[in-house]
């Protein structure tokens, strides 16, 4: 028998097949649902936050109301005076007014053939300042009350009445008027009375 020749061994070599990589499963990043108020668009935010700084401020805002306040003389309405009361929750200060009014005096008998009427306008500026704060819901009567006058003659049905209401915004430089038109109308016992008139 012949003898193999003993040589080195050959290491044999190792082929690694690659594979392609794949992410480990905690590798994948979670999808996480966005909380509610997160999805809403940036100018819906803006556009809700311009509203409720429209409705604060109109809520805060002061603006008047008027009503008749007390008729010195039942047979004579036009010597009725008024109030005005605060309808906004910011104070108002200086309040001045300024009324006047425009009507016809009849003459004193009731002719008919006396036709010496006379058309009047008169206006009384000086009450400025006549009330120094108004709050909310507060009233305060008008100087208003004596602007129709005829020296004991008879007035003409549709007399007009305009008071003029300047204030300031308490703690600010603001000023604002406000206009109220007054008419009389004949009531259902022959009386006149004042109506208000946009």
């Amino acid at each position: 028998m012949g003898k193999r020749k003993k040589g080195k061994k050959q290491p044999r070599q190792v082929i690694v097949l690659k594979q392609p990589a794949q992410p480990a499963p905690h590798a994948i990043p979670l999808q996480k649902n966005k909380p509610t108020w997160k999805r809403i668009p940036g100018w819906l935010y803006g556009a809700l936050t311009l509203v409720g700084l429209l409705v604060g401020l109109r809520v805060l805002y002061p603006s008047l109301s008027i009503n008749d306040d007390y008729a010195f003389d039942a047979m004579f309405p036009y010597n009725t005076s008024f109030s005005i009361i605060n309808e906004g929750f910011w104070p108002m200060s200086d309040i001045s007014a300024v009324c006047s009014a425009d009507f016809t005096m009849l003459p004193w008998t009731a002719d008919p053939s006396d036709k010496s009427s006379m058309g009047l306008h008169t206006e009384d500026g000086n009450h400025t300042d006549f009330s120094r704060r108004l709050r909310y819901k507060q009233r305060v009567t008008l100087p208003c009350n004596h602007n129709v006058v005829a020296n004991g003659h008879r007035i003409a049905p549709g007399a007009r009445l305009r008071i003029t209401v300047t204030y300031q915004l308490a703690g600010t430089r603001i000023h604002r008027s406000q206009v109220f038109n007054f008419r009389t109308v004949m009531g259902w016992g022959g009386q006149s009375y004042w109506q208000y008139d946009d």
